[in-house]
């Protein structure tokens, strides 16, 4: 029976594991900046240092910034937190997207433009270098298993060609033996049919 306090919920497995969101020994700690989920063991990606929503993940933009991963700028005429402000501004002036105040020199989009292409770039980098670092692994992998199988075949063709070796070690041998032994025998017959002809023509 699952007896789980605080912040727990009950896994039919595992038994009494922290809720989404929270870590710990008693699951009192909420996910650090960057991590979310099950024991906080997943990672999100929000520009503008942004924190996300430790359950869901989802990127909790500041003031000025909307979109999944907060890259995004308020739209002309919009300002604050989601962009729910409307400027009011004359002239079609842009307003400040953070404060909401008329920008006097018209032109506030330059170093927003700026501080927002930073944003995108490093959030992008960050995932490159995610699906790099899951590449390498799985590429460490693969040629961990290839130097295993050339090492077991060449243990193979070793033993192979100890066993053929010592085969023909023993092949000559016999030959030789036999090749001995057939000469000795055929030495010993013609021998023993010239001794007549010799003694007759001694005799002569």
């Amino acid at each position: 029976m699952c007896r789980c306090t605080y912040n727990m919920k009950c896994n039919p497995i595992h038994g009494c594991v922290c809720d989404e969101g929270f870590t710990g020994k008693d699951c009192l700690n909420v996910c650090p900046s960057g991590r979310y989920g099950w024991n906080c063991t997943k990672e999100c990606f929000c520009a503008e240092d942004a924190e996300c929503d430790s359950v869901t993940g989802v990127c909790l933009c500041p003031a000025g910034r909307i979109g999944s991963h907060c890259t995004k700028k308020c739209t002309f005429g919009t300002f604050g937190k989601d962009c729910k402000g409307n400027c009011d501004c004359s002239d079609g002036i842009q307003c400040d997207v953070i404060t909401g105040k008329c920008n006097k020199n018209g032109n506030p989009n330059s170093d927003g433009d700026t501080k927002e292409s930073k944003g995108t770039v490093m959030v992008y980098i960050m995932m490159a270098a995610a699906v790099i670092g899951l590449i390498c692994i799985v590429t460490m992998t693969l040629k961990a298993k290839e130097a295993l199988c050339r090492m077991v075949q060449k243990q193979k063709q070793d033993t192979t060609k100890l066993k053929m070796k010592r085969r023909k070690a023993h092949r000559p041998s016999n030959l030789n033996d036999n090749s001995q032994t057939g000469s000795f025998t055929a030495e010993t017959e013609v021998t023993t049919l010239e001794l007549p002809f010799e003694e007759e023509k001694f005799v002569l």
